[in-house]
């Protein structure tokens, strides 16, 4: 069972490719900054979270003049205006905005964040494979996917899920070592961004523990269990402080305030429903309007679209695990049915989200599941460069994509 999971490590090229990535990465960005002016510069109008952070430090829990800022997700109680968002990356906004207040520079801090998930990228990849194919593996999850899309600025729902990206890596990474404690603590952070995410704790702790049962390969499951009590010291924390500014603000210690938003409120069957389901999944579905041999098609922007064209990154890990099914006996049973089926409990639950996300290019609800994927994919595809070779015409095309479809969306094009 743990035998597929001896992560090899060549000492001498271990991280070789770290800063091609993460340059091919920023580049990527400043490509779109430079045709659509968002430079990190650039006023951000949605900083939720900066304001948040300064209200915070006001001693207050409520945002000042809430009533003027009509083209920000607030929730209405008592007359007071709140953020409806996980607070964590408020968390990380606090000690900045202490400094800059409200001029707090988050576009860079939301590129910061983006460098950081693909070194962490580069890392999970290389800790777990010898070849030489992991540039173009990484590049594949951050250009052709709907990264770059909300890598591009620090508005209030990007920000987050940028951080969230992020996060789930750096979980993955250090579960990876069997370090409990740093994973689960970027575990609870990054459900304090996509509480969602929290979806994928049985396959962390599968980790955590396969990784705790070579260590100690002699010890009952119960006496490794004891042994690494303290690891849930930090998460419980964070999970802590998220519950009681719950019930500070909404009175409920799971509310995060999306319930209270006026959108929800006259919704028939309020933020989730079953009812959502069907039209949600044949959003994910739909291709882009044709408007004649003589204009663009129409992309959607909001609910998503196909997400085959913007994001076959899935395709391609869907193929790898069918690959691995076949292959059963060289990967473990929990990897092939655990992350699978949370991945896609995941996508369920989202489409039974009212809405799939709002202004947006591609699919951006889809980005949440692609860390937990990413990991799934290295240990499924097929070694040597076949697989590679074959992927290379939709890396390029979904880069394409989503560079074009980015500019196009950002400047309002179509």
């Amino acid at each position: 069972m743990f035998r597929s999971f001896r992560y090899p490590i060549r000492r001498s090229n271990q991280t070789g490719f770290i800063v091609p990535a993460v340059l091919c990465v920023l580049l990527s960005l400043l490509a779109i900054m430079m045709f659509t002016g968002y430079w990190p510069t650039h006023h951000n109008a949605y900083n939720s979270f900066v304001r948040q952070a300064c209200s915070w430090l006001d001693g207050r829990l409520d945002i000042p003049g809430g009533e003027k800022l009509t083209w920000l997700e607030l929730a209405i109680v008592d007359g007071k205006y709140y953020v409806t968002f996980p607070p964590f990356p408020s968390y990380v906004l606090l000690p900045f905005a202490a400094i800059w207040g409200l001029d707090t520079p988050d576009a860079w801090l939301a590129l910061v964040i983006t460098a950081i998930g693909v070194v962490y990228a580069c890392l999970i990849y290389r800790r777990c494979c010898r070849d030489q194919h992991g540039l173009f593996w990484v590049l594949f999850l951050f250009l052709g996917t709907g990264y770059l899309f909300i890598g591009m600025n620090a508005w209030v729902w990007f920000f987050a899920q940028n951080l969230c990206f992020t996060l789930s890596l750096m979980a993955i990474y250090h579960a990876m070592r069997g370090q409990g404690t740093t994973s689960l603590a970027c575990w609870a952070a990054a459900v304090g961004c996509r509480p969602m995410v929290g979806l994928y704790l049985p396959f962390l702790l599968w980790l955590l523990y396969r990784h705790q049962r070579r260590a100690y390969p002699n010890d009952a499951p119960w006496h490794i269990i004891l042994r690494r009590w303290y690891w849930i010291i930090l998460p419980a924390l964070l999970g802590g402080s998220y519950m009681l500014l719950n019930y500070l603000r909404f009175g409920s210690l799971m509310e995060f305030g999306h319930n209270f938003l006026p959108e929800f409120l006259r919704a028939e069957n309020g933020q989730f429903s079953l009812t959502y389901i069907w039209n949600n999944m044949l959003a994910l579905l739909r291709l882009p309007e044709w408007n004649g041999v003589e204009k663009p098609l129409t992309f959607f922007k909001i609910n998503g679209m196909a997400f085959y064209l913007t994001n076959p990154l899935l395709i391609t890990i869907l193929m790898a695990w069918l690959y691995a099914l076949r292959h059963h006996r060289r990967h473990s049973k929990p990897l092939l049915i655990l992350l699978p089926l949370l991945s896609l409990i995941y996508v369920l639950i989202i489409c039974a989200h009212r809405t799939l996300g709002g202004w947006h290019f591609g699919n951006r609800y889809l980005l949440d599941v692609m860390p937990w994927l990413f990991f799934g994919l290295i240990h499924w595809k097929p070694r040597g460069q076949q697989f590679v070779t074959w992927n290379v015409p939709f890396a390029v095309f979904a880069t394409a994509m989503n560079l074009i479809g980015s500019v196009v969306t950002y400047n309002k094009w179509i």
